[in-house]
């Protein structure tokens, strides 16, 4: 099985034809195919994109155009954002050749997202919320900001690399498709906030490091559903449930 066939590019918002083009030259380059756009608007098409595409017109013409990223990344099961910017919310960065060995090996059972933000201001808080995952490619700190075709080049080398150079190892199992989780994510928040784990006004705080948690983890499909059974468990706790399980122990009663 060709394990560059379950990676999808997302670009998000991007702002010039030419990078749209050159992207997808960068992608037919180095063996992958799949390009999908996030509200591109005139960045998709035109006479720039295809002449930077050179001989990569059926990528270009294959991508695939989507409202809002939730949507692109619906039949994936790992989405892993790209930032070159340190913050409160990109903690947990890995450097993207580090991270490669271990992609490669999860797509042997996973579709796999590689996310690029537009060229003016990268990835933004709510695009963070989902993904699991953060990389970077390193540069000199002086000026780390890269040109979203060449960012889009590199992850595409550094992945190829890795598929080639791959070591024999354990059959990967298909994680949770990523809209699962990000509901399960948002039962989880609400349920932390009715204990009072979490602010009401800010949970993303905390939230934002289970995120990350959790997609190191790589979640199951029985892993995510046993993490929302808990979730709905503590907001039942802390919305009356206590009370009636109190009962029903005072009663000599199971729980279940």
């Amino acid at each position: 099985m060709d394990v560059l066939g379950n990676f999808a590019f997302v670009l998000v918002r991007p702002l010039q034809a030419g990078n749209v083009g050159s992207a997808a030259r960068a992608l037919k380059n180095m063996g992958f195919g799949d390009l999908r756009l996030v509200a591109p608007g005139a960045a998709a098409g035109g006479r720039v994109a295809a002449a930077m595409a050179v001989h990569a017109e059926d990528v270009l013409h294959g991508a695939r155009r989507y409202n809002e990223l939730g949507a692109a990344l619906a039949d994936c099961t790992v989405a892993v954002g790209t930032t070159c910017r340190p913050g409160l919310y990109r903690s947990g960065v890995v450097a993207l050749r580090e991270a490669a060995a271990q992609l490669i090996a999860e797509a042997a059972a996973n579709r796999i997202a590689i996310i690029f933000g537009p060229e003016d201001t990268g990835l933004v808080n709510r695009e963070l919320k989902l993904c699991q995952r953060l990389v970077t490619i390193p540069t000199a700190p002086e000026y780390p900001s890269l040109n979203l075709a060449q960012a889009v080049m590199l992850a595409a080398y550094e992945l190829m690399l890795a598929a080639g150079a791959a070591r024999r190892m354990p059959p990967a199992e298909p994680h949770a498709p990523s809209a699962m989780v990000d509901a399960m994510m948002e039962r989880m928040s609400q349920a932390l906030v009715s204990i009072g784990f979490l602010p009401a006004e800010n949970p993303e705080h905390i939230m934002f490091a289970l995120r990350a948690i959790f997609g190191r983890a790589g979640l199951s499909a029985r892993e995510l559903d046993i993490l929302s059974g808990l979730a709905r468990q503590i907001r039942w706790f802390a919305e009356g449930g206590f009370e009636a399980a109190q009962a029903k122990r005072l009663r000599g009663k199971k729980l279940r």
